[in-house]
């Protein structure tokens, strides 16, 4: 058995060699061919997302939170976790991330104070 120790610090070890690799073996998709992969992928994407532009979605972080604070930061599951607003454009670029809130908050609650934040506006972009 090993000590947490000597895995987190192999595995970071494993990790850099890993990361200098990658610049030779990942080849990461240029938009156009995501967009092409979109189109020919499934009839329904044509249908219902092809004059889309942006996508929304939810996800839940773990996080850790004082006792007093954890009712707030606790999912319907349970779990203490933030929830999070991530956007992004159909090229797989983040356009904008909205962090922080409890777990408990419903992400309509999320966007609409995303869409009406003064200092970091969520602008939503014109569709086709």
């Amino acid at each position: 058995m090993r000590s947490l120790e000597t895995i987190s610090k192999y595995f970071h070890v494993v990790l850099k060699y890993v990361l200098r690799l990658g610049k030779d073996l990942i080849k990461y998709a240029t938009s156009d061919l995501f967009l092409a992969n979109r189109n020919n992928h499934h009839v329904w994407a044509n249908t219902y997302f092809k004059d889309c532009v942006r996508a929304v979605d939810g996800t839940f972080i773990p996080t850790i939170v004082p006792l007093e604070d954890q009712p707030r930061y606790r999912t319907r599951k349970g779990d203490i976790k933030q929830n999070v607003l991530v956007a992004y454009s159909f090229d797989m670029k983040i356009t904008m991330i909205f962090a922080g809130w409890e777990g408990s908050t419903h992400d309509s609650r999320i966007l609409r104070a995303a869409v009406n934040d003064d200092m970091y506006p969520f602008t939503v972009p014109r569709g086709k």
